[in-house]
């Protein structure tokens, strides 16, 4: 398996960058998850703030031919539901991605992944199953592993 991790910038380039990649006929996958909401013994420098717990990760699929699926992780401080104007991201994400037919998503918090190298971080992400298209009809079970408030109230 080829692995590589997303550079993360500010909120809104992260943002960007991952609704690109949904758009990208060439990334075959995408997949969501959520963080815990409270640090673990896996929490790491890399991830932030307590306060902005959960966060959102990604893992997106590319295959190439002749060669192997290469999968580039977003972890870390990478997307927050925390505050509104960090939720405004995330649902541009969530609106691209439910009518995409290629985003999924964990229905469970996985660890999180941000100290471990991207092959491994990949490798765990993917152990953590099952994953669910997002939908209009799921996007409501996703954004609860992000907030503990439903999205409805949160708009």
């Amino acid at each position: 398996m080829l692995a590589t991790r997303y550079r993360n910038g500010n909120t809104s380039a992260n943002e960007v960058t991952l609704v690109g990649l949904i758009n990208d006929p060439a990334c075959s996958k995408v997949i969501l998850f959520g963080s815990p909401s409270a640090p673990t013994p896996d929490f790491s420098e890399t991830d932030g703030l307590e306060n902005n717990l959960p966060l959102m990760a990604a893992l997106a699929k590319y295959s190439i031919p002749g060669i192997d699926d290469l999968y580039v992780v977003f972890d870390g401080m990478f997307l927050t539901a925390a505050r509104q104007p960090r939720y405004l991201e995330v649902r541009q994400v969530l609106d691209v991605a439910e009518n995409s037919g290629k985003v999924f998503f964990a229905t469970s918090s996985v660890p999180f992944t941000s100290a471990l190298s991207p092959s491994k971080a990949a490798e765990l992400l993917l152990s953590h199953v099952p994953t669910i298209p997002l939908a209009p009809p799921s996007r409501a079970q996703y954004f609860s592993l992000l907030c503990g408030i439903p999205e409805a109230q949160y708009t």
